[in-house]
């Protein structure tokens, strides 16, 4: 990839108008999802990849956000995936897709990720999502409640919660 256009891409993202970053297209989401002399772990060069890593991830939330405002929930839900498939533990990332699911109406989709995502937090790092990102789906706080599909509770699929506030 060319880092130094996708740098300046990210950064029209980032600093630019919302009106700017409106004509972004699958394209778009495309260029900021290319990691940086993938398989080369010099030093040098995983210290580049690693800064041109969190530089897109912010662009492609900040996109994500962008579309779900001018009403793009494909592409917003686009624009998330590629940042989480950039680090599918930044709560960050997963919080956009969730937003974007619920913008767009489909709060099943929006439990499915964070089910997802929880699992994996779990399981990798022993850790739980933050309360602010369990107040964003519904259900996720009322812990003992059946979901309306008829599955098992969140409550009863996943581990319990750390005593400790993640916030």
């Amino acid at each position: 990839m060319d880092l130094h256009q996708g740098r300046q891409l990210a950064h029209r993202i980032l600093h630019g108008s919302a009106a700017s970053a409106w004509q972004a297209s699958a394209d778009t989401i495309e260029e900021l999802s290319l990691d940086l002399l993938p398989g080369w772990y010099d030093d040098w060069a995983t210290l580049r990849a690693e800064d041109w890593r969190q530089l897109r991830i912010h662009a492609l939330e900040r996109l994500a956000e962008i579309f779900m405002a001018a009403g793009r929930y494909a592409d917003a839900v686009a624009a998330a995936h590629a940042a989480i498939r950039a680090d599918a533990l930044r709560e960050s990332s997963q919080s956009c897709l969730i937003r974007a699911h619920l913008a767009e109406g489909n709060p099943s989709e929006a439990m499915r990720d964070f089910d997802r995502y929880a699992r994996r937090l779990h399981s990798e790092l022993g850790l739980s999502p933050t309360t602010h990102l369990r107040r964003l789906v519904p259900g996720a706080m009322n812990r003992g409640r059946e979901p309306v599909t008829g599955t098992p509770a969140l409550s009863q699929r996943l581990p319990p919660w750390p005593t400790r506030n993640h916030q």
